[in-house]
């Protein structure tokens, strides 16, 4: 830290300065790639992080204070889009550590850059004149490059199971109609990062009715496609209001039980559709959601047959 009040001024608004020109960077980066779009992948959530990130490399000359810019930046860009409801809480969140390190990774680059060309024959002001006139560009290519992927969304079937101390037929009744869900909340739940599931209807009983759940922030409504009673129960989604929707959908869930030891197994499935890359990124965080969904709702399910039990 630098000893000398003015210098130590200096330095922070230049890491400020540096923050907002890359957060305005990734914004306007937002509203020409990824606004009125089904499907996101590494031109946003990479290039656009890359070219703010290079930015800051011109902007400021000092690795902590590269990092800090890129940290800052990329707080600054997600607030913005989660103040004005254009982004969720839990995508914001999981896309963050990626730009974030396409930020840093860059800005260093361009400081590599200076120590090997020297400082003084860089000249920053030119280089990021033609950078800023440049970077479509590079984003555009990169968006181009990966768009015969974009083609279909990624499909991917998650499963989860509990064993409960009920009998199959019990917990086939317990399966159908959740007047509330009171289990044990993941922490992506707890922390409002995913929407929180309250309870579920279902109107008639077999195949072709209707199921409805009610979450915290939204809808999902259900078709029955498959009732194979007390084994085997399936969905088709034909509503979904929740959040992030444009982005992953849910096309089809269901449950499986077997008894097993005077017990019975339930198995919930669900089918995702994906239109984030890159999906060696964002595969294991859907999961992750997935499962902590699913985690709360089987826990409510053993909770209610608990409770049912007793009385």
């Amino acid at each position: 830290m630098s000893d000398h009040p003015s210098e130590s001024s200096g330095l922070k608004c230049g890491v400020l300065w540096a923050s907002g020109i890359s957060a305005v960077l990734m914004v306007l980066g937002y509203y020409f790639v990824a606004s009125e779009r089904t499907t996101l992948g590494s031109a946003i959530f990479i290039a656009v992080p890359f070219v703010a990130g290079l930015t800051i490399g011109f902007l400021v000359n000092n690795i902590k204070h590269i990092a800090l810019s890129g940290l800052g930046g990329c707080v600054f860009a997600m607030s913005f889009l989660l103040v004005m409801g254009l982004e969720g809480i839990f995508c914001a969140l999981m896309a963050a550590p990626l730009a974030v390190a396409a930020m840093i990774v860059s800005g260093l680059l361009v400081y590599v850059l200076k120590i090997i060309f020297k400082k003084d024959e860089f000249n920053s002001g030119k280089h990021l004149t033609i950078l800023l006139l440049l970077s479509p560009l590079l984003v555009a290519a990169v968006d181009k490059a990966e768009e015969p992927r974009r083609s279909s969304p990624a499909t991917a079937t998650i499963s989860d199971g509990i064993l409960v101390d009920a009998t199959i037929e019990q917990a086939w009744e317990a399966l159908g109609r959740f007047d509330s869900m009171t289990g044990s909340k993941p922490f992506l739940l707890k922390a409002g990062a995913l929407p929180v599931p309250h309870r579920c209807t279902l109107e008639g009983e077999g195949k072709g009715s209707v199921r409805t759940c009610y979450f915290d922030k939204g809808t999902i409504t259900q078709k029955v496609t498959a009732w194979q009673k007390p084994s085997r129960m399936e969905f088709e989604i034909t509503g979904d209001t929740l959040p992030g929707n444009q982005w992953l959908t849910f096309s089809k869930a269901g449950y499986e039980l077997t008894e097993e030891a005077g017990k019975t197994r339930v198995i919930r499935h669900t089918t995702i559709e994906s239109r984030l890359w890159p999906r060696w990124y964002w595969a294991p965080i859907e999961r992750l959601g997935v499962r902590s969904e699913h985690d709360f709702v089987l826990q409510s399910l053993d909770q209610k047959l608990r409770l049912a039990k007793r009385d």
